[in-house]
């Protein structure tokens, strides 16, 4: 009887070790997961304090887009602390404006280039175009009235911007009418996404659940990908988008 115990006590004590192994090596796939390589990072005040002098240590980011204005009235609070300390420690920042349907483009430009000056700029500026945020504007208000904000940032920056949307929202509604500028695009399933009318995307968001060191908050990765480098970012780059340099 004694043995009996024994013997049913130690395979419930194997199967509890086997579980616990499985959890752990599940574990990791899922971190390994969000913790693929890439070039750059984007964050706002959601990304809470970050310690940049910690994430330069790391020296796995190589540029990050920092969230500048939401509509016409909504600074990020943490925009001024990011740029400065992310700029401080080496890092190459650009900054963006999140589109929304509520205020007027000539308004929401007005704000954007108050906050993200000129002259502390590293990167092209980066327009998000979000479907909840486009909720007021048809589908060819939204493309007249992002043509017009491109224009006001060419203008003022020197260089086109960059359009960053959800794969299926730019197929939707920006495909192709945009596909000649530089193509900041999300999907985080597996495979780089795949644009209509022959569009290239050249900086992938392929994860939202990244972890970096120095960022208490899971933060979102970018890939530069098909031909596209880090020195075809800045803002004093000789490439143009639009050119036929943008996807070689």
């Amino acid at each position: 009887m004694r043995k009996q115990t024994f013997i049913l006590f130690l395979a419930a004590l194997l199967l509890v070790l086997a579980g616990a192994t499985a959890a752990e090596m599940s574990k990791g796939k899922k971190k390994q997961a969000t913790t693929q390589w890439f070039h750059g990072i984007d964050v706002s005040h959601h990304q809470g304090r970050i310690n940049w002098k910690r994430v330069a240590r790391g020296g796995e980011v190589q540029f990050v887009y920092i969230k500048a204005t939401q509509g016409s009235t909504i600074v990020d609070d943490r925009y001024a602390y990011n740029l400065r300390e992310a700029r401080r420690n080496g890092i190459l920042c650009g900054s963006y404006l999140y589109l929304s349907s509520y205020s007027t483009i000539e308004q929401q430009f007005a704000a954007f280039k108050k906050v993200a000056k000129k002259s502390k700029q590293d990167l092209r500026p980066v327009i998000d175009v979000e479907r909840e945020a486009m909720r007021c504007w048809t589908p060819k208000e939204v493309r007249r009235n992002l043509k017009k904000m491109i224009r006001l940032i060419t203008d003022y920056y020197g260089q086109s911007p960059i359009i960053y949307s959800q794969y299926k929202y730019y197929n939707e509604v920006l495909a192709p009418t945009f596909n000649k500028y530089y193509l900041f695009i999300a999907k985080y399933s597996k495979g780089c996404p795949a644009l209509k009318g022959g569009g290239k995307v050249n900086i992938w968001q392929f994860s939202e659940r990244g972890s970096v060191n120095g960022i208490p908050t899971r933060v979102d990765l970018n890939r530069c990908v098909n031909g596209m480098t880090i020195d075809k970012l800045k803002i004093n780059s000789s490439f143009k988008a639009g050119h036929s340099s943008v996807n070689e």
